[in-house]
């Protein structure tokens, strides 16, 4: 089975955190979540992963550990934040960018770039 770890920030305090995603034959599912530091991410090469497809959780996902939340806002500049779903407006915990959220399309995302 392949597994890769993607970081998140969380909207509540821009913590970071990692997600482990599992590939699927319909994509990749999101089965655990845990709190890492900046220099834990860097060591085990977090911040290099790349996934492609579209993403949905796995029914025992536990969600942020920050704020709980398990739904996610895949942003222009290729990034992972955490969302509750219950605004349509957003702005990025990694790059600052906000708008109007849309649908994910699959193109993919990163967890590159400056953490």
């Amino acid at each position: 089975m392949e597994a890769r770890i993607a970081l998140c920030k969380c909207k509540e305090g821009n913590r970071m955190y990692g997600v482990r995603f599992e590939k699927t034959g319909d994509g990749w599912k999101y089965t655990w979540a845990f709190p890492v530091k900046e220099a834990a991410a860097k060591r085990e090469h977090y911040d290099e992963t790349k996934i492609v497809g579209q993403i949905f959780p796995d029914g025992g996902y536990p969600g942020c550990p920050y704020c709980g939340t398990k739904d996610f806002v895949v942003c222009d500049c290729g990034k992972l934040n955490c969302h509750n779903g219950n605004d349509t407006h957003f702005t990025c915990n990694w790059c600052g960018l906000s708008g109007t959220l849309g649908s994910y399309d699959g193109a993919g995302f990163g967890s590159g770039g400056d953490i």
